[in-house]
């Protein structure tokens, strides 16, 4: 057997031992394009600390098993800002306290299902359910471009969103691994995503294997209520609206 067969055997058995297994774990870093929007009511230090925690890259991983798919964030460094103190009384001072928590992103897509939930949880006004939603584009255009992202030929398809046809975002995804799954709801292409550039982030791929175990794919509680489209969205608007005010913290001398 010559050196090309050789490389090519070798090629084809890395490919189908990992399509085959049907276990798959993607490592993907994101890094934020755009400054977080101007939050009314914080100070500017804090503003200044948000971006600077926001532009440094974000690590996701995706894990696939038999069908379904799990993805999830790992939160950044969480901090805490003084913004000072004001007395009510002689015995109560009233302590402004900025706090940036980021919270783990879980999205579930389960075999079978065009729709993706995402898990949310407010432990402040006790809310916890599912977001049920279907990726919708308002235009779809395979083009022939491709790139290599960890040895593996990625094919280019551009889409744009119903809210803002005007931006256009690239998917990149191979057909090495013939599986409809990637980031957030990017999962409905002939292939493993393993590349997103929107004009908001870049997530891509930098570390691709087969060592996924059935115990990390997390299962949808089936305990918890899910609202599913429109339901979610209003759902999330009264979330915003109970969670806008500035909490302050009493302290007691």
């Amino acid at each position: 057997m010559n050196l090309f067969n050789r490389i090519l055997l070798i090629t084809v058995i890395t490919f189908g031992s990992i399509y085959s297994a049907q276990y798959l774990k993607v490592e993907y870093e994101n890094i934020e394009l755009q400054d977080p929007p101007t939050s009314f009511g914080v100070s500017k230090e804090f503003q200044e600390k948000l971006k600077a925690e926001r532009k440094k890259p974000q690590k996701f991983f995706l894990y696939y098993a038999n069908g379904d798919s799990f993805y999830k964030s790992i939160p950044k460094e969480s901090f805490t800002h003084n913004a000072g103190d004001a007395r009510k009384d002689e015995n109560t001072v009233l302590h402004k306290r900025e706090v940036f928590k980021d919270k783990e992103i879980k999205i579930f897509k389960p075999k079978g299902q065009n729709a993706v939930y995402g898990y949310y949880s407010y432990p402040d006004i006790k809310e916890e359910f599912y977001g049920s939603t279907e990726a919708k584009f308002s235009q779809v255009e395979y083009k022939d471009e491709t790139i290599i992202i960890d040895k593996y030929v990625c094919k280019l398809v551009e889409v744009s969103f119903p809210n803002n046809p005007s931006d256009k975002t690239k998917v990149w995804y191979t057909e090495d691994i013939p599986i409809s799954a990637g980031p957030n709801a990017f999962n409905i292409f002939p292939g493993l995503v393993l590349r997103v550039e929107s004009p908001q982030y870049i997530n891509t791929a930098v570390k691709i294997s087969n060592e996924a175990k059935l115990s990390d794919l997390e299962k949808i509680n089936p305990k918890l209520p899910v609202y599913k489209e429109e339901e979610f969205y209003k759902k999330m608007k009264e979330i915003r609206e109970r969670r806008s005010k500035v909490t302050k913290e009493e302290i007691r001398l």
